[in-house]
């Protein structure tokens, strides 16, 4: 059984391991080589606020494979014969050219306790692909916004919940990030390299087919 690498303690910067809102991730141990950065690779989660964790079934749309919507249904439902589900994830950098790596909760319907770079989620009903990303952007991590966000790929591929259509976009971020606990149990800036080359495991395989195509290694 693989097991992760070290995830790494925070970094010297505005919000560095003194800032009441970086502290690292429980399970992480000191890193052989923590990279510099303008803010911290690891931030305490925080509450999300009352209004992310209304309890309104959420509905999707559902499409052919030439990805144009024919039917709406509940997220947990089964994707009915021959189509598909949208989603839609965010690959974060920082100005350093690290990626954004987080883990998974250990109570994830997918991938359960997994890392990823693939900050996302389902598309809803009457959402376009870049709506949705930005909608989980703010959710899970806490960006209001997201200037320049733009879209990188679309790709179909089997999920663990049926096949899907998924979006990838790209941000570098210009703040920290302040996750929502629900959803990530650890979160940081590391280097790429670091991730394609099996530095941490388990990895989503979506998420490691994404470092493969965004970065040059």
């Amino acid at each position: 059984m693989s097991t992760p690498a070290p995830e790494p303690p925070p970094d010297p910067g505005p919000h560095s391991a003194s800032d009441p809102h970086a502290v690292p991730d429980p399970h992480a141990v000191p890193h052989p080589h923590p990279a510099p950065g303008p803010y911290a690779p690891v931030v305490r989660a925080v509450s999300a606020s009352p209004s992310a964790s209304a309890s309104v079934p959420e509905r999707v749309d559902y499409v052919d494979p030439g990805d144009r919507v024919v039917a709406q249904g509940r997220r947990t439902a089964e994707a009915p014969d021959g189509l598909l589900r949208r989603y839609a994830a965010t690959v974060c950098t920082d100005h350093a050219g690290r990626v954004l790596l987080y883990r998974r909760t250990a109570s994830a319907r997918a991938y359960p306790g997994h890392y990823d770079v693939l900050v996302g989620g389902a598309v809803r009903t009457g959402e376009e692909y870049r709506a949705a990303a930005l909608r989980e952007l703010r959710e899970e991590l806490g960006w209001a916004a997201a200037p320049g966000l733009a879209e990188v790929y679309r790709v179909r591929v089997d999920d663990p919940h049926g096949a899907c259509f998924l979006t990838v976009h790209h941000w570098v971020a210009d703040r920290a990030p302040r996750p929502d606990p629900r959803e990530i149990a650890w979160c940081g800036f590391v280097a790429p390299l670091a991730v394609a080359t099996g530095g941490y495991t388990p990895l989503v395989p979506a998420g490691a087919e994404a470092v493969r195509r965004l970065f040059r290694l």
